[in-house]
């Protein structure tokens, strides 16, 4: 069986806890706990292995494709349920043609314990011969996701910021780092981030996304629920302040702050 996984920001951790389910046993579902999982997550399980774009051209080369993937397939699993392989970015600038021929049989006929799992942000850029042998799953960029825990609160599309990529992606690389800050117990950070967000980028929606992001990035079940309590308090927040035509800053730093004291457990 093989998949296209369609994503935009939350593909690699649910193919690494679909890893975790298709190889260890007795893990029914996502974020389980035991010595297999915990090295699927580490990348260090024999039966997981993740095809990766190499070099400066950032492709998945063809080489090592019929040496790890090809040449091997028909091995039975060294320990686990099955063997899976994660190949992260198949668009064609990533997968060119060659490598992408190169797997076609194994895709069309692998064997009962063979899983292929291929991570697509764009799946229109994906090869058709490609595209035609997988089943596609669209899963949710994180704002969407975020809007799915608070269905009631209009979430903004980071997209229609007027900014440049480069700004808006340097604006999440600061909201990522203050939270994570925050979560070590420093609140520097966190106290002069509202005023770092860049103009035209929505400040409630920009944290509220990076924060889902982290939740999925991070394995400890209790730091990604403090991770989604923060996005959904900043999303109730967000439409308090449009409804009372409050600052938006100072009550997003606020907001900030409240999450802070309720993770430590101090008075500010």
């Amino acid at each position: 069986m093989s998949t296209v996984d369609v994503t935009n920001g939350v593909g690699k951790p649910a193919a690494v806890e679909a890893a975790v389910m298709l190889v260890c046993e007795g893990h029914p579902a996502p974020w389980s706990d035991s010595s297999c999982a915990d090295r699927v997550r580490r990348g260090v399980h024999p039966d997981v292995v993740a095809m990766m774009p190499e070099g400066k051209a950032r492709i998945i080369k063809i080489d090592p494709l019929r040496e790890q993937v090809v040449d091997v397939v028909g091995s039975r699993p060294y320990e686990g349920l099955r063997r899976v392989w994660i190949f992260d970015g198949v668009e064609e600038e990533h997968f060119p043609r060659a490598s992408a021929n190169a797997l076609l049989k194994t895709l069309e006929e692998p064997p009962e314990h063979a899983m292929f799992i291929l991570l697509a942000a764009n799946p229109t850029a994906v090869l058709p011969t490609i595209r035609s042998r997988c089943q596609q799953l669209a899963l949710p960029g994180v704002v969407a996701l975020a809007q799915h825990l608070m269905p009631d609160v209009e979430v903004l599309e980071l997209a229609a910021s007027p900014l440049e990529a480069s700004d808006v992606n340097a604006a999440i690389g600061e909201i990522r780092r203050a939270l994570a800050t925050g979560l070590a117990g420093e609140t520097g950070p966190l106290v002069r981030l509202p005023y770092r967000i860049p103009d035209g980028l929505p400040p409630f929606a920009a944290v509220a996304s990076v924060a889902v992001a982290m939740a999925c990035d991070d394995g400890e079940l209790t730091r990604a629920e403090d991770m989604v309590r923060l996005a959904a308090d900043l999303l109730a927040t967000e439409r308090r302040t449009a409804a009372l035509n409050l600052n938006q800053r100072g009550q997003l730093a606020s907001c900030m702050m409240r999450w802070y004291r309720e993770l430590h457990s101090v008075e500010l």
